[in-house]
């Protein structure tokens, strides 16, 4: 892993943990308040992709991929944005299917890892479990009993597993050796 890709797990793990810190303070406010970041972030990945695309990417072998990943992420980020007001419960149920089905991508992941060797497919199959196992627990005790602190509470709680997971990643040595 390289130093930048090491730097960005990082703050992406002082980002969920800030998440935490606005869920904790904040209730049903501070849910409103991650769902408008998480969409500004979306927002933000599409425009980088399609940046990347039109400056790069158009030129390369299978570019249009990248393409198709800025409008998808573009059109999320917009799509998320436009209901988190209205509808606290369909961005809810928004936010758990993403969180499920990164679950099951990570579970994936480890998998393929898995059959290469690769020492790294243990953090992926946790990760992985934990995020599915957040979604299902935030459906069964928080949608279920319709109390959206409870909600809030489960989310922190997978945004905080997921952090430390992104701190431990980040500290792993690599075995593979870069030469700059």
């Amino acid at each position: 892993m390289t130093l930048g890709k090491r730097i960005g797990k990082v703050f992406g793990a002082l980002a969920y943990l800030l998440c935490v810190f606005l869920l904790y303070r904040m209730g049903e406010d501070g849910f409103k308040l991650v769902c408008m970041l998480m969409s500004l972030s979306l927002i933000l990945f599409g425009v980088r992709n399609l940046l990347f695309y039109f400056t790069m990417a158009r030129h390369m072998v299978n570019g249009k991929a990248i393409l198709y990943v800025g409008v998808i992420g573009l059109d999320f980020g917009i799509f998320s944005m436009t209901i988190s007001r209205n509808q606290l419960l369909a961005v809810v149920l928004y936010l758990l299917g993403a969180r499920a089905f990164a679950g099951v991508v990570d579970i994936l992941r480890a998998r393929e890892a898995r059959q290469h060797k690769a020492p790294s497919w243990r953090f992926n199959l946790a990760e992985g479990i934990a995020n599915i196992a957040t979604a299902a627990a935030t459906v069964v005790f928080g949608l279920g009993l319709g109390n959206m602190r409870a909600v809030a509470a489960i989310y922190a709680l997978g945004l905080v597993y997921s952090a430390m997971l992104n701190l431990i990643s980040a500290c792993q040595k690599t075995a593979i050796v870069y030469i700059p």
